[in-house]
């Protein structure tokens, strides 16, 4: 069996490295954009390969490295191949040609059967993935990926990590406040991530916060009255995080969606919301956060006038890895 490290074409063995390792992010930066393959009479695109060929152990390489010999997981049979790349250059492989009538002698297939079935171990980190890791007194971020000699490991960035909760923080709008408002009734609002360490993992953080006010003869007053029944505020809304667009889905998956509903408590009804989004596991790349068709109901004025207020969405985008 020969290791990936070990692998001669660098496109190559960035090509094999992130399809063992489950990696979608690398294996799309490890293709050219129009790639192709064919297997006998199957042929298709990035998104058709990568998930019906899940594993490749290597048993022999071609001397300029651009062929590979080997077992291939595929549709979860293990089935004995060689692997045509023809690489753009070093940095990605623009098709592959499959072949599956080929044989390996006896000692090689199993031992590579060996490792299909039970040689993965514990799943590796994407690369890409962050860590806060502590060297002497002080937290640094460290990055999942290859070193110079080539071996997988955590990086350290150099870049330090003081705050266990806060790495980065964003905000919607990017600057000030959102106001949204009608004849009476005023919403000043603003929704904000901070994407901190879960552990030594990352994790983010939503904060929706909203004061409420209301128009009295010549100035706005925040709502400062007892208020009771259907006159107290409230805001509802749809918060949803979407991953980051990949290869087989490319419009991202909804990884969380919540129908919100927050109701002001006593004068002058802040409105506020916290939610955590851990995302260790989760794919690397841009996620986007987003209040959707977030309404505010009630306040002053509300048994005389319409003091229904919508929102424009409030929508964040940040990202996870590195």
């Amino acid at each position: 069996m020969i290791s990936t490290e070990k692998l001669r074409q660098p496109a190559v063995r960035a090509f094999v490295d992130s399809l063992n390792a489950r990696d979608e992010r690398a294996f799309a930066e490890a293709v050219y954009d129009k790639f192709t393959y064919t297997c006998g009479e199957e042929e298709g695109d990035a998104a058709g390969f990568y998930p019906a060929h899940t594993q490749f152990v290597v048993t022999d390489q071609s001397s300029d490295g651009c062929t590979l010999t080997g077992v291939m997981l595929k549709a979860d049979d293990p089935v004995a191949a060689r692997l045509t790349f023809f690489p753009r250059g070093y940095g990605s492989v623009f098709k592959l040609d499959v072949a599956t009538d080929v044989e390996i002698p006896r000692d090689s297939y199993s031992d590579a059967r060996l490792h299909l079935s039970g040689g993965r171990g514990e799943p590796k980190p994407a690369v890409g993935t962050l860590r806060r890791l502590k060297l002497g007194d002080d937290y640094f971020v460290h990055r999942w990926g290859r070193g110079g000699l080539g071996r997988a490991d955590w990086i350290n960035t150099g870049e330090k990590a003081p705050d266990p909760d806060v790495y980065q923080t964003f905000h919607s709008p990017a600057h000030g406040e959102q106001t949204d408002e009608v004849r009476v009734s005023r919403v000043v609002s603003r929704l904000s991530v901070d994407l901190g360490w879960e552990g030594t993992y990352q994790k983010a953080t939503a904060r929706f916060h909203a004061t409420l006010s209301f128009w009295e003869a010549v100035t706005w007053l925040s709502e400062k009255y007892r208020l009771a029944g259907d006159s107290i505020p409230k805001i509802t809304g749809t918060l949803t995080l979407t991953g980051p667009p990949t290869l087989t889905v490319p419009d991202g998956n909804v990884i969380s969606t919540e129908e919100i509903t927050v109701t002001g408590s006593k004068p002058p009804y802040p409105i506020d919301f916290t939610r955590e989004f851990p995302l260790t596991g989760l794919p690397l790349g841009t996620y986007t956060l987003t209040l959707a068709d977030a309404v505010k109901t009630g306040g002053y004025w509300s048994s005389k006038y319409n003091t229904t207020v919508t929102l424009r969405d409030h929508t964040i985008s940040f990202t996870v890895g590195g």
